[in-house]
């Protein structure tokens, strides 16, 4: 008797009544199962609204006894032809899950794991209800992490695959439970008696089996190898390289090499490659089977016998099953086909149960071009970076819209120039508008190449007004003020502009060269310092005119020489002094005037010396000599001296014009001339002419001894 005659199939959705025609189910690991069933009901009018997008439950049984559950959610539904007493209808039964297909979004994750990401993903879908996540080694936190305009689902099942997850879904009358894992074996094992191998004929089957199993080799990749970029880590390649263990029948130089891994961490590297090489190789060593036994399912591994080779009768995990049924029916416009039988069949792929299985990577969405951002940051910042100059940047697309610190990653500024501790530095301010390019196209890693102006950012200077203006222009940070680099570039009015809001510094550690074609201006408000190290040279063509306020002083640690190639002019207002250190010599090639309005005085220290090539002659109302010892008065026919003896006049002659008078006062000598008579008495001509051709005294003192 065929194992199939009390084989029939039942589905359940709102609250019609359906009989199951036929039906094709396709599921696998990793994939959302697709069941198209064609029903009849006795109701010709159902009530779309009770079935789709509801919950349906099909069932296989053996007699009374349920085989296996497929429960989902109607996707499809479709009213067909009205017989005499029954309507043809169709439903497709998808899982929840493959509602994510119909959403797609562009949304930012931070310093989340894939867990994580994943578990936010199916709370927005409202699927944590009856999801499991079996995981049996930790996995890295993300630090930025980008939904790229993909589908809910597709982004949720990269990220899955890139850190080798998989999933598949555990189906009762009640649901249908959604369960991600990183390992094949938490599957389990299938219950009830193994698998049997039959390929006997239908009609000589006892029971359900599989009548062909296939078993396959196929030569795929060997070995994996990847590497990656971390600016962290520049000179460091990131390469990670795993071999296949399984390699017996196939060589081994196989080599995949892809790049970039999608890895920043050595860790993370290992496992994403090793995962993505047992992705590549999932279909390495499998079995195509055929049969009737309706107890399969994806991810869950059952023990074959009765192959008659016996390596084969072992642990077999299916990974892919399709699914095809057909039941009678009472169909009395259709009395042809209408008393047929019911017949069940699936063709399966197995994989070794003891095989680390992955899903094949999928590709990751590739963003064309930069896109426009806005720079932000804390409230009361107006600069916010981190210690490599990178900022963090509110996108138009992101709908979460913190519009703060929080808003994306920091994300890397691209300069004109970066060396080792040299090169340019800006960055972007908060609210300002740049351009966010991703390095190899991958949303995860964004860089601001670029920014422009805006409405709410306009230009320092009124366009089109200032084009020939080019200008580097900031903002004084917290405050009012700006620095600035200008050039004007309109013909006749060429300039460069700088202006420095407080300090300017200039350091050139060689030679400098200014060059200035016309006129030269410079003022400062405040002090000036100038230090030159060794020598300084002023040259001016023309005149100079120096104007200082208040006080100027000069020093000179050794010579001071001045030129003068004719007139020097030296005002003073007020007083002036000089010192000398050492000695001080002047000479004029023509003649010397001093003009005093006051009085002069000289104080020497040492010898005063006078000499004059023809004559000396003062002019004055008073002349006063004063001598603390002596005083000589030399000529060459005598000479006067004064000291403290008293006065003695020496000459060879000594001639008076005009009436000689001695006026003694107290204790003092009287002056007598020999020769010549007293001015009080009558003088004898005789005795001074006498005295004269003696050559006596002329004027003997009184009291003095006699010659």
């Amino acid at each position: 008797m065929s194992a199939q005659s009390d084989l029939r199939f039942t589905f359940t959705a709102g609250s019609d009544t359906f009989e199951v025609v036929e039906f094709h189910l396709v599921e696998g690991l990793s994939e959302t199962f697709r069941l198209d069933v064609q029903l009849s009901s006795t109701n010709p009018a159902v009530d779309f609204g009770e079935v789709l997008d509801r919950p349906a439950l099909f069932t296989i049984w053996q007699g009374e006894k349920p085989v296996r559950y497929v429960h989902g959610s109607i996707s499809t539904f479709q009213q067909g032809e009205t017989g005499f007493r029954r309507t043809r209808y169709r439903a497709i039964v998808e899982p929840r899950l493959a509602r994510l297909k119909l959403c797609s979004d562009w949304r930012i994750f931070q310093t989340l794991s894939v867990t994580d990401v994943v578990t936010t993903m199916l709370e927005k879908h409202a699927l944590t209800l009856d999801y499991e996540q079996r995981v049996t080694h930790p996995h890295a936190t993300r630090e930025y992490c980008v939904q790229a305009g993909d589908t809910d689902y597709d982004f949720v099942e990269r990220l899955a695959r890139e850190e080798g997850f998989f999933y598949g879904f555990l189906h009762s009358t009640e649901g249908h439970r959604l369960v991600h894992c990183d390992r094949l074996f938490i599957f389990g094992k299938q219950q009830g008696n193994p698998v049997e191998y039959n390929p006997t004929p239908g009609g000589d089957r006892p029971g359900p089996a599989l009548h062909r199993f296939t078993y396959v080799e196929n030569v795929r990749s060997a070995r994996q190898v990847q590497r990656d970029y971390s600016f962290k880590h520049p000179q460091y390649n990131h390469q990670t390289r795993i071999e296949a263990s399984d390699l017996k029948h196939q060589a081994r130089s196989y080599e995949r090499y892809d790049y970039p891994g999608r890895y920043k961490e050595d860790d993370a590297g290992k496992a994403f490659t090793r995962d993505r090489l047992r992705g590549l190789r999932g279909d390495a060593c499998q079995v195509i089977a055929e049969g009737d036994d309706a107890r399969l399912v994806p991810g869950i591994y059952f023990d074959l016998i009765g192959h008659p080779r016996e390596d084969l009768n072992r642990g077999w995990r299916p990974i892919h099953l399709e699914h095809r049924g057909k039941q009678h029916v009472s169909q009395g416009e259709d009395s042809a086909g209408a008393e047929t039988g019911t017949h069940y069949n699936n063709i399966a792929t197995l994989v070794p149960d003891d095989t680390e299985w992955r899903p094949e990577p999928l590709p990751k969405p590739c963003i064309d071009g930069p896109q426009a951002a806005r720079v932000v940051g804390p409230p009361g910042e107006e600069i916010y970076c981190d210690e490599y100059g990178r900022v963090k940047v509110q996108f138009p697309w992101d709908r979460e819209d913190n519009d703060n610190e929080h808003s994306s990653c920091w994300i890397r500024v691209s300069q004109d120039i970066a060396g080792a501790l040299w090169g340019h530095m800006a960055i972007p301010r908060i609210g300002q508008q740049v351009f966010v390019s991703y390095v190899d196209g991958d949303a995860d890693q964004p860089i601001v190449t670029g920014r422009a102006y805006n409405a709410l950012q306009r230009p320092p200077y009124e366009l089109p007004r200032h084009k020939t203006k080019m200008t580097i222009k900031s903002e004084t940070h917290k405050g009012n003020g700006f620095n600035e680099l200008c050039f004007e570039d309109e013909a006749g009015l060429e300039e460069v502009f700088i202006h420095a809001q407080r300090d300017r510094n200039n350091i050139v550690r060689n030679d400098e060269t200014t060059f200035v074609g016309h006129d030269r201006s410079e003022q400062v408000d405040n002090d000036e310092t100038l230090t030159v190290g060794h020598d300084r040279k002023d040259t001016v063509g023309n005149d100079e005119h120096v104007l200082i306020g208040r006080n100027r002083r000069h020093e000179i640690g050794q010579k001071d020489e001045l030129i003068i190639g004719r007139h020097h002019t030296i005002t003073t207002t007020r007083d002036r002094t000089e010192e000398v250190g050492g000695n001080r010599r002047d000479t004029m090639a023509a003649n010397h005037r001093v003009e005093i309005g006051g009085h002069l005085q000289q104080r020497v220290q040492g010898a005063v010396s006078l000499q004059a090539g023809q004559r000396i002659v003062q002019h004055t109302k008073v002349f006063e000599i004063h001598c603390a010892d002596v005083l000589d008065i030399k000529g060459p026919g005598g000479s006067l001296r004064i000291d403290a003896a008293g006065i003695t006049l020496d000459g060879i002659t000594l001639q008076q014009q005009g009436p000689l008078r001695a006026y003694p006062r107290g204790n003092s000598n009287s002056i007598v001339m020999s020769g010549v008579a007293d001015v009080s008495e009558p003088v004898c001509v005789g005795c001074l002419l006498k005295a004269i051709a003696e050559g006596s005294n002329l004027i003997p003192m009184e009291g003095a001894p006699a010659a």
